[in-house]
């Protein structure tokens, strides 16, 4: 099985290979696959959210982020006939809790975020199997952006009512104290191949 992690600043990949009885690789029509699957959607997500801001301000926001991101998440997979889902170490929304694939990507786009390494063209792809099944298994970085400052930034700055709202919605809430630049999570996308 062979693991990518793709970056310009890595010069295109690092490969980590890892012994199986059955090697594939992901091949480019796979990874511009699934690249173009992630972008589609967070440029569609992102739309939803800065119109939101736009005509109902930032609680409309939160309230899109936290509801109608989950719906919208689910209906694009069901079109594009993938798995997909927003997850992060920090999650704010159980349904974004990362499994164990997911867990050591986001740790090792962390590690590259720490060394400077870390891009808006990073990605990840790898082949994996769970049991009879085999996957394509996709992830790219969610970035913060300004924008998301208004219910992932420093607390101490957020609205009232936006604090409130997100206390009242998640009280177990992780995913503050975020700047611009910082690693937020990542977009993960699951298909099943022959």
């Amino acid at each position: 099985m062979r693991r990518f992690i793709f970056s310009t600043a890595l010069i295109l990949a690092c490969l980590f290979i890892q012994c199986s009885e059955n090697k594939q690789e992901v091949s480019e029509d796979q990874l511009v696959a699934m690249r173009t699957t992630a972008n589609d959607f967070m440029k569609e997500l992102k739309g939803v959210l800065i119109q939101q801001m736009q005509t109902g301000g930032i609680m409309q926001a939160v309230s899109v982020c936290s509801d109608t991101a989950q719906l919208l998440t689910n209906k694009f997979g069901v079109e594009r006939g993938v798995f997909i889902k927003r997850v992060s170490l920090k999650n704010r929304n159980q349904n974004n809790f990362p499994d164990d694939v997911e867990k050591r990507v986001l740790n090792k786009f962390e590690s590259l975020k720490q060394s400077n390494e870390l891009d808006g063209e990073t990605e990840f792809a790898e082949i994996t199997t769970d049991g009879n099944y085999k996957y394509l298994r996709y992830l790219k970085p969610i970035i913060l952006q300004a924008e998301c400052l208004n219910c992932h930034g420093n607390q101490e700055n957020m609205m009232p009512d936006v604090k409130d709202l997100i206390a009242q919605n998640y009280p177990a809430d992780r995913a503050s104290g975020y700047k611009v630049g910082d690693l937020r999570g990542a977009v993960s996308i699951k298909i099943s191949i022959e």
